[in-house]
């Protein structure tokens, strides 16, 4: 029995045959190839594979190849595992291109002499122009993370992976144009850079110049006004700073090329302040915000603010805008109490202005309680030459008299 066991293992071992040598040496050919079958250059190969098993080096990946004009990559790989039982005769080809990655598996010396890898990818023609139609000659164009040149018709040829969105961007006259474009197939597509002007003048609310500092893009401009020529962004960035105010402003030079920056230098006025008892009991506060001159930025309602103390207690009254007026109101005051009132308003760019007021709450006459009593009805009041009075007047005498006629007699006896 253990005579046959050791014929069949001793078959067995005759029969296992690796699908590679040991120590294997594999010359590799790649040839990467768009979906027309045209070969693509600079795609990036690399090569995964086991450098061997016994002395611990395990699996390694090659540096990175990039392809020739004919879309080809040539190397050799090697292989110093000795034992033929953990040799491992798989190589991963990994290919890189216009952002999109393929990957195959092959077995050392069991494939082709070349191999092939597709992308579904397809010829984009760019065709760069000026405003007036004319050819970009010999300038940059990028597509997706790929830069080429254009020739002297202002074409230049890209392949690229089918997408969407594809990025075309084109540096121009000291700005970069972009935009974006679908691929599914071999195109052409011509991409029109077109030029701007720009003006620009700077002035205060009432329309008064202003010398400021402007930037438009990198390039930085001081004074009342410039004009800056062929730009090449519709939306260029803009900022204004005038001492320590600061504005960006929106420009669309695809819609005007005139633009006036206002620096908003006045405060609003507060007019027309008045304070008066509603029947309810409440403090109404009323008053007019205006900001008057011709180019100014106008009141801003959510800034402004009316503030009021009692007692030493100080709060916060919200207004709001009732027939053309502004309005806050104080939630019934204490009678005898003096209410001290602060109105701030604040234009749209921030100017503030500031008006203080008072009001003394008195106590509220009722009419017909000056001289009541108690339960009972109001005296008739008393005229003079009333009969009344006389008789009054006669009696006080007659008492008089008779006090004065004792005490003389009660001298003399």
């Amino acid at each position: 029995m253990w005579k046959k066991m050791f014929m069949l293992v001793l078959l067995a071992g005759m029969f296992y045959a690796a699908e590679c040598d040991t120590e294997w040496l594999d010359p590799i050919k790649v040839r990467i190839f768009d979906a027309n079958y045209r070969p693509i250059a600079n795609a990036t190969v690399n090569f995964t594979y086991q450098k061997d098993y016994t002395t611990g080096k395990g699996y390694i990946t090659t540096k990175d190849f990039l392809t020739d004009s004919t879309g080809t990559v040539e190397t050799s790989l090697r292989n110093s595992e000795k034992n033929p039982r953990h040799v491992d005769c798989d190589i991963t080809i990994n290919v890189y291109y216009d952002g999109v990655a393929l990957e195959r598996e092959v077995t050392a010396q069991h494939h082709s002499n070349e191999l092939h890898m597709l992308f579904d990818a397809y010829q984009l023609r760019v065709r760069a122009v000026d405003k007036l139609g004319k050819p970009i000659t010999n300038n940059p164009i990028r597509v997706n993370e790929m830069w080429k040149a254009t020739d002297g018709s202002g074409y230049a040829t890209f392949q690229v992976n089918a997408a969407d969105e594809v990025e075309i961007a084109i540096p121009y006259k000291n700005s970069v144009v972009s935009g974006t474009i679908s691929v599914e197939g071999d195109m052409s597509y011509t991409f029109q850079a077109l030029l701007y002007s720009m003006r620009v003048s700077v002035v205060d609310d009432s329309g008064n110049p202003l010398v400021a500092e402007v930037t438009v893009e990198n390039e930085t401009f001081v004074g009342s006004g410039f004009e800056v020529e062929d730009m090449a962004l519709a939306r260029p960035a803009v900022t204004a700073v005038y001492g320590s105010l600061e504005k960006n402003v929106e420009v669309d030079l695809s819609q005007k090329e005139e633009y006036t920056i206002v620096f908003d230098l006045t405060p609003p006025d507060i007019t027309n302040v008045q304070a008066e008892m509603t029947k309810d009991g409440n403090l109404k506060i009323t008053f007019n915000v205006n900001d008057p001159n011709a180019m100014a930025s106008g009141p801003s309602l959510e800034d402004t603010e009316v503030s009021y103390s009692i007692g030493g207690s100080t709060y916060k009254a919200t207004p709001y805008v009732e027939g053309g007026k502004y309005v806050a109101e104080i939630i019934q005051p204490p009678e005898n109490s003096l209410v001290r009132f602060t109105i701030v308003a604040k234009d749209k760019e921030g100017n503030m202005k500031t008006v203080e007021g008072e009001y003394l709450v008195t106590p509220e006459e009722e009419p017909g309680n000056g001289g009541a009593v108690p339960g009972g009805e109001e005296p008739e009041p008393i005229v003079p030459g009333d009969p009344l009075l006389l008789g009054v007047a006669a009696i006080v005498g007659l008492v008089l008299l008779w006090l004065v006629y004792n005490y003389v007699k009660g001298i003399v006896s």
